[in-house]
């Protein structure tokens, strides 16, 4: 399946009610955000919410330390560094009808998202810590190794002003707690897809009755 087909796929689920709110999640520069830009943009706006999640990554992860990497500053990867209770009350809050303000980031500043808007995707790595229950499907997203620092190379030190040097010193600590704590997340989404190496590949999916 292609990425055409797959956002065909689910452009049509939503029009005719099937999906209502949608998870799409993955590591680090898997591809996920831009994927979900690519399907918001082809849906009605004016019946569609993106709620992106980065802005609910805690900046006090620096405070605890992964158990079984002590020596290791918590990243993204670990659900402690996300604040899951809040994310999960302003999905149940849009879903509700009631309008929610997002977080602002240096790279996007706050909006409002309309309640009244019956179409929700939330897009970011708290989604695979979240109850899956909260949405009627979900998409993760994964790359190998190498395709990942590239993509956060481009990303990283163009949209969001960080050193090349910072990126490659860090690398090597996120993927292997990507490996320990995140990977986990992949086996109990609804579709799967491969983006390594530029491809776009649905390896798994799980029928929904």
């Amino acid at each position: 399946m292609k990425k055409k087909d797959l956002i065909e796929q689910l452009v049509s689920e939503i029009e005719t009610g099937r999906i209502r709110t949608l998870g799409i999640y993955g590591h680090g520069a898997s591809g996920k955000s831009t994927f979900a830009q690519e399907l918001f943009q082809v849906l009605d706006s004016e019946k569609v919410n993106l709620l992106e999640t980065d802005p609910y990554i805690t900046s006090n992860r620096h405070l605890v330390v992964p158990k079984e990497l002590p020596v290791q500053k918590v990243t993204a990867c670990l659900p402690v560094a996300h604040e899951l209770a809040s994310l999960e009350r302003d999905i149940l809050a849009l879903k509700a009808g009631m309008d929610i303000l997002t977080i602002d980031e240096p790279w996007k500043p706050s909006e409002v998202l309309s309640g009244s808007k019956p179409i929700l995707i939330v897009e970011g790595m708290s989604v695979g810590f979240l109850p899956k229950e909260l949405f009627d499907k979900t998409i993760c997203f994964y790359t190998d190794e190498e395709t990942e620092l590239k993509r956060r190379l481009a990303r990283d030190t163009t949209m969001r002003n960080r050193d090349a040097s910072f990126i490659l010193a860090s690398h090597q600590m996120r993927r292997e707690q990507y490996l320990l704590y995140y990977r986990e997340t992949e086996s109990i989404a609804d579709i799967l897809v491969d983006q390594s190496e530029d491809k776009f590949e649905v390896n798994m999916t799980r029928i929904i009755i």
